[in-house]
C-alpha cells in the first residue's frame, strides 16, 4: 500500500506539532495502559492509548479543537457547521463553545442519544433528521452553502487531520519503542493524521487498521484500488459508519499496511471484554483494535511485532445498549 498521495490531503508534520501546542493549553496527554491480559494473550506487550479519556470521550475533540483555534475571530462569529455520527459533533459543539462559536450539528436520527444529548448540552443545534452519516453530511454542507459558514468535515482537511494526529506525537513520547501501532478506521480522519507522524517520524512502524464489516468503505476500497459504495447498516461501530471519497482513499493506500474487518459479535464481545478485563467503558467504534488483537489471538495469528499501541479511540457509547451487551458476553469474557 504505497501508492503516492493527492497533495495537500495529509498534514506536515510541523502542522501536527503546531497542533499539539496549541492543544496542550487546555488538553493533558491521554494515558497509555499497559494491558497485561491483551499482552498475554498475543503473546507481546500491548498498550492500550486511552482517547476515551479525552475532554468529550473521544479523540475527536483534537481536531475539532484545531479547526476553531486557526480561524479568524470573523470567521469564528459566523459559526460552523458539521455533519457527524456523534462524537465529531461532540468535539465541534465543544471547541465551538469554547470559541465562543455557533455551531449546527446533523447527525442521524439514530446516533446515540447520549452523544445527541452532550452536543446539546454544548449548546450547539442538534439536527437529527438525516436517516443515516451520509445523509447527515448532505443535509450539512447544504447548510454551509446556504448560511455561508463553514463545514467541517469529519474525516477530513489540513487543520482537522493536524490535530487528530497529535495521537501519534504522543504515542511516540510515551511509547517510544513502539513497533506497531493499532487504528480505528471510518472514513480516515484519525489514519491520516496518525499515518502522518509515523511515515514521517518512524517509517518503521507498522499500522493496522480496524473496522466492522459493516463499515468497511475503507477496507474494500484499498483491496480494489478505486472508491467502492457500502450500504448503509447499523452497527455496534456507528462512528465507523459511512461511505469514504477519493481523498481518504489515497490516506488508506499511504497510511495502512493491513486492515482487519471485524464481525459485529466480535466487536460487541471486545466491549465486554474490555469491561471485564480492564475496567474500561467503550463504545463500538473505539474496541475494534481489541477486537481484532482478540480475533487475531484465536486464530493463533500475529498482527505485528511488540509492542503494539492500541487505540482506544471513544467512550460513547449508551448505557442501556451498553449493559445489555455485558450481559450477553458475560459468561464468555
Amino acid at each position: 500500500m504505497t501508492e503516492s498521495l493527492l497533495p495537500g490531503v495529509l498534514p506536515t508534520l510541523a502542522s501536527v506539532q503546531q497542533a499539539a501546542d496549541a492543544l496542550s493549553h487546555k488538553f493533558s496527554p491521554t494515558p497509555m495502559r499497559y494491558s497485561a491480559a491483551l499482552s498475554e494473550l498475543v503473546k507481546v506487550p500491548v498498550w492500550l492509548k486511552l482517547e476515551t479519556e479525552q475532554r468529550t470521550g473521544s479523540f475527536k475533540v483534537r481536531g475539532a479543537y484545531t479547526v476553531l483555534h486557526r480561524l479568524s475571530p470573523e470567521e469564528r462569529a459566523r459559526g460552523v457547521v458539521a455533519s457527524s455520527a456523534g462524537n465529531h459533533g461532540l468535539g465541534v459543539a465543544w471547541a465551538a463553545h469554547h470559541f465562543g462559536a455557533p455551531a449546527t450539528l446533523y447527525v442521524p436520527h439514530d446516533a446515540p442519544q447520549v452523544k445527541k444529548d452532550g452536543i446539546a448540552a454544548l449548546g450547539a443545534i442538534v439536527d437529527d433528521s438525516a436517516s443515516d452519516y451520509d445523509h447527515a453530511m448532505v443535509l450539512a454542507k447544504a447548510h454551509a452553502v446556504r448560511e455561508g459558514v463553514l463545514f467541517i468535515n469529519p474525516c477530513l482537511g489540513e487543520d482537522l487531520l493536524a490535530g487528530q494526529g497529535t495521537v501519534a506525537l504522543e504515542i511516540l513520547q510515551q511509547r517510544p519503542d513502539v513497533r506497531t501501532v493499532m487504528v480505528c478506521v471510518g472514513g480516515g480522519g484519525l489514519l491520516g493524521g496518525v499515518g502522518a507522524v509515523l511515515r514521517d517520524l518512524r517509517p518503521d512502524v507498522r499500522i493496522v487498521g480496524a473496522q466492522s464489516v459493516r463499515t468497511a468503505a475503507m477496507a474494500r476500497s484499498v483491496a480494489a484500488g478505486h472508491v467502492v459504495e457500502i450500504v448503509s447498516e447499523r452497527t455496534l461501530a456507528d462512528g465507523l459508519a459511512g461511505q469514504i471519497d477519493d481523498d481518504a482513499l489515497h490516506i488508506g493506500q499511504r497510511c495502512l499496511d493491513e486492515i482487519i474487518t471485524l464481525e459485529e459479535e466480535m466487536i460487541g464481545e471486545s466491549i465486554a471484554w474490555l469491561h471485564a478485563h480492564e475496567g474500561l467503558t467503550v463504545e463500538g467504534a473505539g474496541s475494534v483494535t481489541v477486537a481484532a488483537l482478540l480475533n487475531a489471538a484465536r486464530a493463533d495469528r500475529s498482527l505485528g511485532d511488540g509492542p503494539i499501541v492500541a487505540i482506544v479511540s471513544g467512550r460513547n457509547i449508551d448505557t442501556s445498549r451498553h449493559v445489555a451487551l455485558l450481559e450477553r458476553w458475560a459468561d464468555v469474557v
